[in-house]
């Protein structure tokens, strides 16, 4: 199917042994040259661990910051949201303290979340002990609410306020503030206060886990976060919400910015940007530290330091044996990366090849070309085996749903559960006694193509074609991704069937003039995998399908029989839809096999369409 496979070689050899005769080689090689490039090999890569160690800490740190900050942003967003969307009407009503109440209780490190309207009312929750409590005040006299309330109406954009001491929680707090903007104008702000205590018990997990010292600076001169904070810090004060980095407990730290009184060749190797040694007593410490911004009025400095005296001591015993090692090393490396690069070739073939088959981009994928190395071979002709299997599997498979259910990535993605979603079956008219004429290519032929319109006019407004039963096809929105407006991305897609049916007909020339009937309907089903342990199918079970079904037969007595496609909808989706189309309303409908009348309507195209041509 993707062209002629590669020849295969007349000989190969084992990668195994290959792998085996040349690392031989090179441990041979570098004992013989130097006795002691082991010890160098060895030292510079702990040397290296180290630094990959701490850097990764402060990689930590950051994304932890990022993740402990970051939620405060997220809950005030959403309450944003909920206050301009209508959802909620900011007030001291129960749906609205509670909203506020919910979020600061689903992130601990919030210890008030509130909203304050222009006339500096305030709405809030606050966290006393271990209880959250609703709070109502005017606060006109608070100079800190007036401020920012000034900004927010001049900025009219989130922003992170400065480290500020607020004496109804007695420890410093980071603030994050959002506007509520209505109709071009900010009618208030939502305030998250974050507890500065707890990002220093934060951090003091993270310094656990990698054995390593850890700390946050706000700017140059203060201390933000830092394992002797996590249980409060005496002496703190409006004036002064965070300790001063001059005199602040840990001497190591409180010395980073000051200059070695002598600096060795070895420390100037391993200086750069975000690096600082500091002497202390006998000892010299390393300190690396990253800047992060955006969450403050001023930059935080994340860092972490270790001890270096054993390090720049051992480089300076061996600083001869590197000279003595470098020729072996260079010889050792060249001879490698041509080893290497036989074996990863093909590799990184298989790796590339998989991540276009991980995407279900089978067109893309070429055979593997054979390999010097037996194992890669045999690895090769095993995967082109599979890709031809896999061009036959896409062609029975909905590619569109595989590849959603694989962006799920988790089994809860298709589990089985009760799920609203829209229905849509589209059965084409009069197709058996159409196809009695036609030869079975033409026949084919003629289906193929429709069905290849029908599924892109359905997926390019997010719906699945579930199956193909025949000339109908059976298409659901909602599943396998929950989404939002069902009901018009259903509508959408069936006007866009009609428009397309119309198009083809009108450019059909041998008098085939195709009709189609569609039903629509929007309800709970089962949704989930569904068949035996051999086989199944990712699709929707329930009453709603039957629904949808039995409207679409309904066409076949009631709606616009003078149009190519006839589509009918259900009360449900009806009442679902957002935007404006017309529609003819047929009253209460009999379904078959159903006792309870439904209310039915003859969907005809967008309110702004002019009306179809007979």
């Amino acid at each position: 199917m993707e062209g002629k496979r590669p020849a295969r070689r007349g000989w190969e050899a084992s990668m195994s042994v290959a792998l085996g005769l040349g690392l031989s080689f090179f441990v041979l090689t570098a004992i013989a040259g130097v006795l002691g490039a082991g010890i160098i090999s060895g030292y510079q890569n702990t040397v290296d661990l180290l630094k990959q160690k701490a850097d990764l800490l402060v990689a930590s740190e950051i994304n932890q910051t990022e993740r402990y900050l970051g939620a405060a942003e997220d809950q005030a967003a959403f309450i944003v949201r909920q206050i301009t969307t209508g959802d909620v009407t900011p007030g001291r009503d129960e749906a609205f303290t509670s909203l506020l109440s919910g979020a600061l209780s689903a992130t601990p490190q919030i210890v008030a979340i509130q909203f304050v309207d222009r006339d500096l009312r305030l709405v809030g929750a606050i966290r006393q002990d271990f209880d959250v409590m609703p709070q109502f005040l005017s606060a006109g006299n608070d100079p800190d609410i007036t401020a920012r309330m000034e900004r927010m109406v001049e900025r009219a954009k989130p922003f992170w306020g400065e480290v500020m001491w607020r004496d109804e929680f007695g420890q410093p707090l980071l603030n994050y503030q959002h506007p509520v903007i209505e109709d071009g104008e900010v009618t208030g702000f939502v305030s998250a206060y974050v507890a500065v205590q707890s990002l220093s018990e934060s951090i003091s997990d993270v310094e656990t886990e990698f054995g390593l010292n850890a700390f946050i600076l706000y700017g140059r001169d203060r201390v933000l976060a830092h394992p002797l904070l996590a249980f409060g810090y005496d002496g703190l004060t409006r004036l002064q919400p965070l300790p001063k980095l001059a005199s602040f407990g840990d001497p190591v730290m409180s010395s980073i910015w000051q200059k070695p009184a002598r600096i060795t060749l070895e420390q100037r190797i391993m200086s750069g940007p975000g690096v600082s040694f500091v002497s202390f007593g006998d000892s010299t410490y390393i300190l690396l530290y990253r800047e992060l911004i955006g969450y403050a009025d001023m930059p935080f400095l994340v860092g972490t330091y270790f001890e270096t005296d054993d390090l720049l001591s051992e480089i300076y015993r061996l600083k001869w044996g590197i000279f003595a090692s470098l020729f072996v090393a260079i010889v050792a490396a060249v001879a490698a990366a041509y080893i290497g690069r036989q074996i990863a070739m093909p590799v990184r073939r298989l790796s590339e090849a998989a991540k276009l088959i991980h995407h279900l981009e089978l067109s893309q994928v070429k055979p593997i070309p054979n390999s010097f190395f037996t194992e890669l071979n045999e690895a090769a002709s095993s995967f082109n085996s599979m890709l031809d299997g896999l061009h036959w599997f896409e062609r029975y498979v909905p590619r569109r749903l595989v590849q959603r259910l694989i962006q799920l990535d988790d089994e809860a993605g298709v589990k089985s559960e009760f799920r609203e979603i829209a229905i849509m079956f589209a059965d084409l008219v009069d197709f058996t006694s159409l196809s009695e004429r036609l030869s079975a290519d033409q026949s084919a032929e003629i289906l193929n193509e429709h069905f290849a319109a029908l599924a892109e006019c359905i997926e390019a407004e997010g719906g699945v074609v579930d199956k193909f039963i025949g000339d109908s096809v059976m298409a659901i929105w909602g599943a396998p991704e929950a989404s939002f407006g069902l009901a018009d991305r259903a509508v959408r897609g069936a006007l866009a069937i009609a428009e397309d049916m119309r198009a083809r007909n009108t450019k059909r020339g041998d008098g085939h003039q195709m009709r189609l009937r569609i039903g629509l309907h929007l309800g709970k089903v089962v949704v989930g995998n569904i068949g035996s342990p051999d086989r199944i199918n990712y699709t929707v079970v329930g009453d709603a399908v039957n629904v949808a079904q039995r409207l679409e037969e309904l066409g076949k007595a009631v709606g616009d029989h003078k149009q190519p496609v006839n589509i009918l909808i259900s009360d449900n989706v009806k009442k679902a839809l957002r935007g404006c189309y017309r529609m003819t309303d047929l009253g209460l409908c009999s379904l078959r096999g159903r006792q309870e009348k439904i209310n039915i309507f003859c969907l005809h195209g967008k309110a702004t369409d002019p009306p179809a041509g007979d």
